[in-house]
């Protein structure tokens, strides 16, 4: 996912983070408020942020920590990026 995509912010927000999670230490331990590593939560953040800065400003960081559960194997990051783009335009509906 090095170039853009329909679903971007979102895959770019997600490929950057994929990309650093192995800067620090701290980046899989798990986050204490969320049941999720730290690196996890983080990118949560900035999807969050990206789904209310595209008008859908009801997600919680939660909801997104939660839809990311959802998300597994080899195309994790298109999977995780394509339902952000699909909350971001919910509130649209």
């Amino acid at each position: 996912m090095t170039s853009p995509t329909e679903f971007d912010p979102f895959a770019g927000i997600i490929q950057r983070a994929l990309t650093a999670r192995r800067t620090s230490k701290l980046d899989h331990e798990q986050h204490p408020d969320h049941a999720a590593p730290r690196y996890v939560v983080r990118m949560c953040e900035a999807l969050t942020q990206a789904i209310h800065d595209a008008g859908n400003p009801s997600i919680t960081l939660a909801d997104v920590v939660r839809l990311e559960s959802t998300c597994t194997g080899a195309d994790y990051a298109h999977k995780f990026a394509m339902r952000c783009h699909r909350l971001a335009l919910s509130a649209a509906a």
